[in-house]
């Protein structure tokens, strides 16, 4: 009898351990491509692809490659992310507007044929895309031991995790298919939990490393849209990238009309105080 109860005693014991130290540890990824998006069937261009004729001031679309499956990142979430990195978009001169797109559109077909549909349904001439790869990383450190009693998985951290963070935007030219430049944002943090309390802590590191990783990807992309910038208006006989500017647009500098304007008031001004 005292033998059964023994091996009993110590099934339940082994059983536990398995349950807790083998559901814990381990890697968990969560991430969208923009290769596999744009190229869902894996063939990448082999030939050079044309030339990007960039009619300004720009249209542009913002979105999220959209995601298989996503329980962290509500899609309220994302969009509030995106409000964020259109207003670097907005300062912008050689931009006339900027629209968010739902990532529902995105949804319906993958490639370069979705994004022909978006450009005609919202009228746009580019669109930046955003994609992300975060990992969590867990292990059951010395003081998972405790979990073996219920009040250590309440108060004990034995629970270690890392959480990494890699966000890029690329501004593709619809027409082209080409890729006009890129922005790219990291973060990374570490941290112990209990037991009881991994699941928040999880996710509280994830938004925070999400979050972390987007403010330097938007710093950066204030970086790159200044240089794209300078680009347009530099245009090096190497540059690939042909510029036209639609009616009413000079480019963001003032208009040689005015300059002559502006000329001719100087020298009535100073030729009436001469006389004075």
């Amino acid at each position: 009898m005292r033998f059964k109860l023994a091996l009993l005693t110590f099934l339940i014991i082994f059983l536990s351990s398995c349950a807790i130290f083998g559901g814990y540890t381990g890697k968990h990824s969560r991430s969208t491509s923009l290769v596999q998006f744009l190229y869902p069937d894996g063939d990448l261009p082999m030939q050079d692809l044309p030339n990007p004729v960039l009619n300004l001031p720009l249209k542009v679309g913002l979105a999220f490659v959209p995601a298989s499956r996503d329980l962290v990142f509500s899609q309220s979430y994302k969009t509030q992310m995106l409000e964020d990195v259109k207003s670097a978009f907005e300062s912008r001169g050689y931009i006339d507007e900027i629209t968010i797109i739902p990532e529902i559109y995105l949804r319906k077909e993958n490639g370069f044929n979705a994004l022909e549909q978006i450009k005609r349904l919202y009228t746009l001439d580019v669109i930046a895309l955003v994609s992300y790869d975060q990992t969590t990383h867990r292990d059951d450190n010395v003081l998972s031991l405790s979990y073996l009693t219920v009040v250590g998985a309440y108060i004990f951290p034995g629970t270690s995790y890392e959480v990494n963070t890699l966000i890029d935007l690329a501004v593709i030219d619809i027409e082209s298919h080409s890729i006009l430049f890129r922005a790219a944002g990291t973060s990374g943090g570490k941290g112990a939990t209990t037991l009881v309390g991994k699941n928040r802590a999880f996710r509280k590191k994830q938004s925070g490393g999400f979050e972390q990783a987007m403010q330097q990807m938007q710093d950066n992309l204030q970086v790159e849209l200044g240089k794209f910038e300078q680009r347009l208006r530099e245009r090096k006989p190497d540059e690939k990238i042909q510029v036209k500017h639609r009616q009413d647009y000079s480019g963001g500098s003032t208009p040689l009309s005015l300059l002559l304007l502006l000329v001719l008031l100087s020298l009535v001004k100073s030729y009436a105080r001469k006389n004075n």
